[in-house]
């Protein structure tokens, strides 16, 4: 299933991050620099991102809650910002949140141990009930536009909500908004008259967003899954309908690199001496055609055949065609599309029994009958899979019936690929 996520999860801490403190005003004799400063290191030891920040939590552990600032610097916002230690203490001793405390020799910081780290899972519950959904922005807009947008509504967080394209992340245009208490999120959500650079935003419950994303992407499953089944099942269905047919092992022979100029009689008259040739698949013009004889004696043919250029080539006609065995899942396929076409044929010609179009060995005679009720008679239309001009020439070649043309002429028009 595929969820909506914080994007804040998925950011590796050593890469900064999307999501800002708005909180905590720097006092009055700060710069807009040193200001933006103090907000984000306030932001990366607050208690929102020190309950998911693994990477930060374990270098607090390490030296008695002690961060070295050439660490911290290598966090890209704040990198952006400034990696200069003393402009960052500076700042830092300006912010009036006491939040953090900078080293005697000013290469060091650390959260004040007397604001110890909460619970994260009681914090994330209480976070919930404050974060509001909000969508509008447009995709373009900085992050710092949005922390400007939101500096008067007493927000805490800004989390702007990303998706990968063309290997990049790209911003979405909403974003996850935590205020600072659920009465702000509540004041936020019902005024109808907040806009965006004059558009209106959408506005929803964090919790209530995420139920509703859960649903939509739990039916996109369920009807993906469903689609799956029904295709597998059409499948299966359509292989049950497979008649059973009876397989000449051995008796398949495809002939390739023909020239445009052979005809089926051919193709005949050169492989005639290994036995009975029962049918040919093959259209004038075309460069392959297969070869079925009665019996199991394509291994001859290979065995006659001249090695040339490590395959085996038979003169047929004027050229020098490749020939090879049809075996394995090749076989099988060829076989199985027999057998489908025979079947769509009886489909179609429910009330067709015994040889030819009447029933009889007399295809293209006519029928004894009154010549004058005849002669009243509209003419019949000719059949598209029912070609009398290719039906004629395949009989002609393969001195066959009319049942074995029309299996020819209906569904063994596409070429069988070897193995």
């Amino acid at each position: 299933m595929l969820k909506i996520l914080d994007s804040s999860l998925a950011r590796l801490p050593i890469m900064g991050t999307e999501d800002l403190s708005t909180t905590a005003e720097s006092g009055k004799d700060a710069s807009e620099l040193q200001k933006k400063i103090i907000r984000q290191i306030e932001y990366y030891f607050g208690d929102f991102n020190l309950c998911k920040d693994k990477f930060l939590r374990e270098q607090i552990q390490q030296d008695d809650g002690w961060v070295p600032l050439e660490v911290m610097v290598k966090f890209n916002r704040l990198k952006s910002l400034s990696q200069d230690f003393e402009e960052i203490c500076t700042a830092l001793s300006k912010s009036p949140n006491e939040l953090i405390e900078v080293s005697e020799d000013s290469t060091k910081i650390r959260r004040r141990v007397e604001k110890p780290i909460p619970d994260s899972t009681s914090v994330h519950d209480a976070m919930e009930e404050r974060t509001l959904y909000v969508k509008g922005f447009k995709k373009n807009n900085t992050l710092d536009e949005l922390l400007d947008f939101f500096k008067d509504y007493k927000v805490e967080h800004v989390t702007m909500r990303k998706r990968f394209q063309n290997n990049n992340r790209t911003f979405k245009g909403s974003c996850f908004v935590l205020f600072e208490t659920v009465k702000d999120a509540q004041d936020f959500l019902d005024n109808k008259n907040i806009k965006f650079e004059g558009t209106e935003l959408l506005k929803e419950k964090k919790k209530e967003y995420m139920k509703r994303k859960d649903i939509y992407y739990n039916n996109l499953r369920a009807e993906k899954e469903k689609k799956a089944k029904n295709k597998k099942d059409d499948e299966n269905e359509k292989n049950k309908e497979v008649p059973e047919i009876d397989i000449i092992p051995g008796c398949l022979v495809k002939v390739t690199e023909l020239s445009k100029n052979l005809s089926r009689e051919d193709i005949k008259d050169a492989l005639a001496e290994f036995g009975n040739i029962s049918f040919v698949d093959f259209f004038r013009g075309q460069p392959e055609a297969v070869v079925r004889f009665e019996t199991s004696v394509a291994a001859n043919v290979l065995e006659k055949a001249e090695e040339e250029d490590g395959v085996k080539k038979f003169d047929i006609g004027s050229c020098k065609a490749i020939v090879s065995v049809l075996e394995g899942d090749a076989e099988k396929d060829y076989w199985k599309t027999i057998a489908i076409s025979r079947a769509n044929r009886k489909q179609k010609f429910p009330n067709q029994k015994g040889k030819g179009r009447f029933g009889k060995k007399n295809f293209g005679k006519r029928q004894k009958g009154n010549r004058e009720d005849d002669r009243n008679q509209p003419p019949s239309k000719k059949s598209k899979t029912d070609s009398k001009e290719d039906i004629s020439e395949c009989q002609e070649a393969n001195g066959k019936d009319n049942d074995t043309c029309m299996e020819h002429n209906e569904a063994e028009k596409a070429t069988v690929e070897a193995s």
